[in-house]
């Protein structure tokens, strides 16, 4: 949560890729009773250098109408390192947080 919004960020680790720049997003996903997730937001793909932190990240937000009760809610991460392989899998976290966007 981040003033009054369900909230998550996108990043990624070098590893053993040789470059130092990814094009990355992500998008968040509200749980509903039908056992469906529903995408909420995505941020806008961003060119970043590996590892976060505040300016090396990007933010998807969707703003709550309700905090009465726990929702589970999924951020999926995309990340395409520049001029390398990509690979299809898309890192996920996972929270149950007071926040209701339908």
């Amino acid at each position: 949560m981040t003033g009054g919004d369900a909230s998550g960020h996108g990043w990624w680790g070098k590893g053993n890729c040789k470059n130092d720049y990814a094009d990355v997003y992500n998008c968040l996903y509200e749980y509903y009773t039908d056992g469906y997730w529903y995408k909420k937001a995505c941020s806008p793909t961003k060119k970043l250098k590996p590892y976060g932190g505040s300016t090396w990240r990007t933010n998807a937000r969707k703003k709550c109408n309700s905090e009465s009760k726990l929702i589970s809610w999924r951020n999926h991460v995309d990340v395409n390192v520049i001029d390398e392989p990509d690979t299809a899998e898309k890192p996920m976290n996972q929270a149950a947080i007071k926040c209701v966007a339908n």
